[in-house]
């Protein structure tokens, strides 16, 4: 009796296993997804909103060096202002190795950000893989300057040789309450 129970749980261990191997597999190749990207040179082919920030970026230096590898990745943004928090955006479209295709919106809001039409499990992999993409890239060279209305602040950004520098200044109300009419 005890060696047939023995053998038994040997077979649903084996069982088990193989379910495990077949279903595993399955779920990482779906989790693996391969995607190719392409910068979109149409500022209105997707409405988005946000669903994610860009990778890890504690502060406005982690945003300046994702600025510095999305242009090595995608070249100039097809948007660019000196407004804080509208300063660039790209439209990527992301194919995966199925075919199937989404438009994502990445662009600077403070820190950099993701958005999409939606926030299905298929664009969160084609953000998330977007993100892993870029982050192979080393930064471009670039100036950049903002001007942070709330704070009435003038941002002087620089990444030069992977370094960032941002030399911060206040403005006279004047000046913002300019920026503010052109921009709002």
């Amino acid at each position: 009796m005890k060696k047939e129970r023995s053998i038994i749980f040997l077979i649903a261990c084996l069982i088990l296993c193989i379910c495990i191997l077949l279903f595993g597999c399955s779920h990482d190749k779906e989790d693996n997804m391969k995607f190719e990207f392409e910068a979109i040179n149409d500022l209105h082919a997707v409405y988005s909103s946000y669903i994610m920030d860009f990778g890890t970026q504690e502060s406005q230096e982690d945003a300046a060096i994702t600025e510095g590898k999305l242009l090595t990745a995608f070249g100039k943004p097809i948007h660019t202002s000196e407004n804080y928090e509208n300063s660039f955006e790209y439209v990527i479209k992301a194919t995966s190795s199925d075919g199937q295709t989404v438009l994502l919106s990445v662009y600077g809001m403070g820190v950099v950000h993701i958005g999409a039409k939606g926030e299905d499990d298929f664009t969160k992999k084609a953000a998330n893989a977007l993100v892993d993409y870029v982050e192979e890239f080393p930064p471009a060279d670039y100036e950049h300057t903002l001007y942070y209305l709330d704070f009435d602040l003038k941002m002087d950004i620089q990444v030069k040789d992977g370094k960032v520098s941002i030399e911060e200044s206040q403005i006279p109300a004047d000046k913002s309450m300019e920026l503010f009419n052109e921009w709002y």
